[in-house]
């Protein structure tokens, strides 16, 4: 009887790549010659599932369950050998016993299409954009000042922020602080659409597998002695080709190993399992092995003096979020408390961090002993790709090849692809943008966090700390829904999150609610149920009843003359020139009158019409201030240029509760005004106390 296959979904050089991987993996662990045996033919199909790239069922990559399918289906045995015979593997993969189970349970897929990821992994050879990793640097150097103090846990940390914002590029970044970076990512089997790709063996040995707590730990110790000494050894052999100079070493391995899926890192982590599968190693053989790759490097890794706080290594666990998975335990919790017990030994500054969407991946505080954890690092940056004001027109700010530059960089990056595989960009990106802010499903409106994430991205929602569902919901938004972290309290009780000014973002919401009018009913609906509740803070002035009345105001009169479901409009220019509907120019006079009435402008006057006849709103979305628009500070901005750069993003502006006599700030334009665009902008001041 025949193994049945499934249709072939690889290219044929990604099945010379993983023949080469497969190959590369035997050497390393001795199989050679005729597959004699089947402990020799277990090893192989190991092999052949570690190096899939997460495309085959990893549940087989172990000892046992690899000898269980080869008994239970006896014919495997002949594939596996004439697959061995011909050094070619495309068979194995097509097997149908070999395929990953269905993922329809799996939600949370990034949704990124395979020119996505690739245009994503070719952007992290790009300039680095941002003082982010200035501020990371002095971030993992101030946390070794403060673990000197011995109040802290262990040497690990997380970079938490929400999906887009670079938490991949900043671990990778590091190597150009010439500091060694070892990464893995260890995003779940199912998700084959995130990027960066699952590194199949480490995440395989700390997220798959394990039955008991005892059993996680004792696995943790293997894994830990592995990293240090498959490190010790690899980081020798560049030290030995560069004439003993370590530094130069150091450079190469990063060089090598900042590749992601490179043949060095799948060497690597080859190496790693072989170690872990070696009889059980403890807590005393895990400590050694820290000590001895210390002491093979002491250039490297002892401090210069006491002042030198300066990361040495970093071992980068991305998408860590499978480790917070609770079953009969944690598993984050027993790797923290591994990592805890060897930097406790030595004092060199070497450092796991774990990048996340959750900020409770790491504990906040050890019950047992007392101690702290260090509180995330959130400043990843915002508006890395906005264009300068002198740029672009006034006029011409709707333009999405302008208003995808602010936010997050993800919007921008991807540009190259939509570009190039010759279907619809504008359609893409809205796709890409509307899956990621509804957390990875369709919209529904009465998924509560679905609403509040389109509502909260535009309309400034302010949730009240008190209630008692507003950590979970606060938390979920990060994860699920783009929200962004700005800080995180150190013992991890409260962040404080927001969603900031994204003007791509604000349109893509703002077309998820207006599609149909049932749908924008039901989303306010929701919005009023959780102001009842007192989740939502109405504002001490009802202030968000007016930010409601004044945005989506705006955006029916925009509809108007637009279909419901319109997103872009390209009567001024085709692709990245068509102009967001929601970002256009909206006259002053139209919007009055569709907002307060047909007699609105009668009573005003006819030199208020006047006055107005060429003025201008573009507002999507607002935002809120923390302190007075005019403060008595030098480096403020004129009042001119801080309208202006309101306007080039299209923001209204929420005034903080102690800005005298306005609540609130819309800028404007008047076209008719033959001037630069800096004297062309001023403001209507809106009052909502009665």
């Amino acid at each position: 009887m025949t193994l049945d296959v499934v249709k072939d979904i690889l290219d044929a050089e990604t099945h010379r790549k993983f023949d080469k991987m497969v190959n590369e993996t035997c050497t390393v662990i001795n199989l050679m010659g005729t597959l004699d045996n089947d402990l020799q033919k277990i090893s192989l199909l190991m092999a052949i599932i570690e190096s899939s790239e997460g495309h085959l069922d990893s549940r087989y990559n172990t000892m046992k369950a690899a000898a269980e399918l080869i008994r239970t289906h006896p014919k495997l045995s002949d594939v596996l050998n004439t697959a061995w015979k011909d050094q070619s593997y495309r068979h194995v993969r097509n097997l149908a016993i070999l395929q990953m189970p269905s993922a329809e349970s799996y939600t949370q897929s990034d949704a990124l299409t395979p020119a996505m990821k690739q245009e994503l992994a070719r952007s992290l050879g790009t300039a680095y954009r941002g003082s982010a990793l200035d501020a990371f640097v002095e971030y993992l150097e101030n946390n070794q000042r403060k673990f000197e103090q011995s109040k802290y846990y262990g040497k690990f940390c997380s970079i938490v922020q929400s999906s887009g914002t670079g938490k991949t590029r900043l671990m990778l970044e590091l190597v150009k602080k010439d500091i060694l970076v070892l990464y893995m990512n260890l995003r779940p089997a199912q998700d084959k659409s995130g990027f960066p790709d699952r590194d199949p063996i480490p995440a395989m040995l700390l997220t798959e597998y394990y039955t008991t707590s005892a059993d996680y730990n004792t696995r943790c110790c293997a894994f830990f002695t592995a990293i240090f000494r498959t490190l010790r050894d690899t980081l020798s052999r560049e030290v030995q080709n560069a004439a003993g100079d370590e530094q130069s070493a150091v450079r190469q391995w990063n060089k090598d190993m900042s590749t992601l899926g490179s043949t060095q890192c799948h060497k690597f982590f080859t190496q790693v399992k072989t170690i872990v599968d070696q009889p059980l190693s403890g807590p005393d053989e895990m400590k050694e092995a820290y000590k001895e790759m210390i002491d093979a490097f002491p250039k490297l890794f002892n401090r210069k003096d006491d002042e030198d706080n300066t990361p040495k290594l970093v071992i980068a666990m991305d998408e860590g979020h499978p480790l917070n998975e609770v079953k009969d335990f944690r598993p984050a919790t027993i790797l923290c408390r591994t990592i805890s017990t060897y930097s406790q030994s030595v004092k060199a500054s070497i450092w796991v961090v774990f990048g996340s969407t959750n900020s409770k991946l790491t504990p906040a505080r050890v019950s047992v002993k007392g101690l702290l954890v260090f509180p995330p690092f959130s400043q990843l940056g915002w508006d890395q790709f906005a264009g300068r004001l002198k740029n672009i027109p006034a006029t011409d700010v709707a333009k999405l090849s302008h208003i995808i530059g602010f936010g997050r960089p993800m919007w921008n990056l991807l540009k190259p692809v939509f570009e190039c595989e010759h279907r619809d960009p504008i359609q893409e990106t809205q796709n890409l943008a509307c899956h990621k802010l509804c957390g990875g499903s369709m919209y529904d409106p009465g998924t509560t966090r679905q609403s509040l994430a389109v509502l909260g991205q535009r309309f400034a929602l302010d949730i009240c700390f008190g209630h008692r569902e507003a950590v979970e919901h606060m938390e979920s938004l990060v994860a699920s829904h783009l929200r962004v972290c700005i800080t995180v309290t150190e013992d991890r009780t409260w962040s404080f999150t927001t969603y900031p000014s994204e003007p791509y973002l604000s349109c893509v919401a703002a077309n998820i609610l207006h599609e149909k009018s049932q749908l924008r009913d039901e989303t306010l609906k929701v919005l009023m149920k959780k102001v009842n509740d007192g989740m939502i803070d109405m504002g001490q002035s009802g202030e968000l009843a007016s930010r409601l009345l004044w945005l989506l105001a705006k955006d029916l009169l925009v509809r108007t003359h637009h279909p419901p479901d319109k997103f872009i409009d390209e009567r001024k220019g085709r692709g990245w020139e068509a102009e967001l509907i929601d970002c256009q120019e909206v006259s002053v006079c139209d919007f009055f009158t569709f907002l307060f009435g047909s007699d609105f402008w009668t009573k005003a006057g006819q030199s208020a019409t006047t006055a107005f006849k060429d003025a201008y709103v573009n507002f999507s979305h607002w935002v809120s201030m923390d302190f007075s628009i005019r403060r008595n500070v030098p480096d403020q901005l004129d009042i001119k240029q801080w309208t202006l750069r309101h306007w080039h993003r299209t923001s209204a502006v929420q005034c903080c509760h102690h800005q005298p006599s306005i609540d609130k700030v819309i800028p404007i334009y008047f076209k008719s005004l033959a001037a630069s665009d800096e004297n062309c902008v001023s403001q209507i001041f809106i009052s909502d106390k009665a």
